[in-house]
């Protein structure tokens, strides 16, 4: 899996409609949304297992549980490079205070809710709380 020559394109054009549509669990939450974004990036689900398994967040751990590697973090280390959350590029995956999304330069896009607005929010790179993240790879 890697990212496609116009994946930049690609991501935008996946984010913009995503705005302001609201969480809901295993429809647009964390793990749909980042999933969502390395399909557009590379044109492959990574999480396809995931995908209607849950409605919950109940479920939701279900599903890690039974599906992944007991975690969202320990799944997503299972398919992806750990790098250094400092070392995070545009179309990374990032976790920050348990947060999953996507970072975007001197932020993370993540599912949330910022005041009445839900959607997509920003969270500034020097806000990011015990972060992780990995690499989506580009293609050689």
């Amino acid at each position: 899996m890697h990212r496609c020559p116009d994946w930049d394109a690609r991501l935008a054009a996946y984010l913009e409609p995503l705005r302001l549509r609201p969480f809901a669990w295993g429809k647009h939450d964390c793990c749909t949304f980042a999933a969502g974004a390395v399909e557009a990036m590379t044109g492959v689900d990574p999480m396809p297992e995931f995908r209607g398994r849950y409605s919950t967040a109940i479920g939701s751990a279900r599903a890690l549980r039974r599906l992944g590697r007991g975690d969202l973090a320990s799944t997503l280390d299972g398919k992806f490079e750990a790098v250094p959350a400092a070392l995070a590029q545009r179309g990374d995956i990032v976790m920050s205070s348990g947060l999953l999304g996507i970072c975007w330069g001197p932020f993370l896009f993540a599912v949330g809710s910022e005041g009445d607005r839900e959607g997509l929010i920003r969270i500034e790179r020097a806000k990011w709380m015990e972060p992780r993240a990995w690499r989506v790879a580009y293609g050689f």
